[in-house]
């Protein structure tokens, strides 16, 4: 009896161990430069307001990804590549509370060499809002 006691103890403790470490490969798995949150800040209710959070700087073949978020809880998101060699992998929206967020991977593709423009635009019934990023080109040494 002691020794089955053991034994299952031993297995538990084993699938513990595996699953925890299976959800940290996934984590350092995320491009560091990677953002899932932008910040709002204070804003009136009746207003519109968008935020746009992500690097500045990319290179060729990296994948990023860059948060949007609007004051609103249904709120619609359209992602546009305005200029550069890259290009909109997934997107995904969701909602929380009184404000709508989504989330853009994005590919820089082989030839990247800066200069590119994308805009994130959110939409509800009140209004809209647009922001604009450019991402240069990240210097190595």
């Amino acid at each position: 009896m002691k020794k089955s006691i053991n034994l299952l103890l031993l297995i538990a403790i084993a699938t513990f161990q595996f699953s925890c470490s299976s959800d940290d490969d996934i984590d350092a798995s995320l491009n560091p430069k990677s953002v899932t949150t932008c910040n709002l800040g204070d804003f009136s209710p009746t207003g519109v307001k968008v935020c746009l959070n992500g690097t500045d700087y990319a290179l060729p073949n990296e994948t990023i990804t860059f948060a949007a978020e609007y004051n609103a809880r249904v709120a619609y998101f359209t992602w546009t590549i305005e200029a550069g060699s890259m290009e909109i992998i997934n997107i995904e929206d969701s909602a929380t509370g009184t404000t709508s967020k989504s989330i853009a991977t994005i590919k820089f593709n082989s030839d990247f060499n800066g200069d590119a423009v994308f805009k994130v635009k959110a939409k509800d019934s009140r209004g809209s809002g647009e922001v604009t990023h450019v991402i240069a080109l990240e210097e190595t040494n």
